[in-house]
């Protein structure tokens, strides 16, 4: 027969033992591990999207979805994607759009796998960046165009000079024909 005691006993061995299952099963709490993400191309300008890839892994669950959040206006306003992910390669793809000359992005990655577990790479608070270079300047171009027009300038002045440096000074001096029309028309008109 049994007493309280060992009733009590039971109960709470049967409790622990329930417990510990519950415990051997419950869903893992390590979160996904997102690597440094790489951009193609790697120096993009106004006509060319932005390519984000990035290796994300869960040691004991199957990864869910990966975001990818941007902004152009210093966080004024944002933009998130989600990502395409690849189980076999463990790569997450998405793609920013082009944007204007001249633009500064920021952007970070939160993953999340089927056990509810997320994790942000946000280059520890820094954020991932890239810039769209502005268009050469035209004060380049101006400069080129400049010296250009100069140096035309200067082969002109160049050639003018040389014709006037070349012409005989003082006195022209005729030159003497040797065809007898010519010898004939100077002593008829002299």
């Amino acid at each position: 027969m049994m007493t309280k005691r060992s009733l009590s006993v039971l109960l709470l061995t049967l409790a622990f033992a329930v417990g510990s299952i519950g415990l051997a099963h419950a869903p893992p709490s390590q979160p996904p591990v997102i690597g440094t993400p790489i951009i193609s191309p790697t120096s993009p300008t106004s006509s060319n999207p932005v390519t984000v890839s990035v290796n994300v892994t869960s040691a004991r669950s199957t990864i869910k979805n990966v975001t990818i959040t941007y902004t152009n206006d210093n966080w004024k306003s944002n933009t998130t994607i989600v990502a395409t992910y690849n189980a076999t390669t463990t790569t997450a793809t998405g793609q920013i759009p082009a944007l204007a000359s001249g633009g500064h992005v920021e952007y970070y990655i939160v993953a999340f796998d089927n056990a509810g577990n997320s994790n942000l790479n946000s280059n520890n608070g820094s954020y991932f960046t890239y810039d769209v270079p502005a268009p050469a300047s035209l004060i380049s171009v101006s400069t080129l165009t400049y010296i250009l027009v100069a140096a035309g300038i200067a082969a002109g002045i160049g050639v003018v000079a040389f014709k006037i440096l070349k012409a005989p000074q003082g006195k022209s001096r005729q030159s003497k024909s040797s065809s007898t029309q010519d010898q004939n028309w100077t002593r008829s008109s002299a």
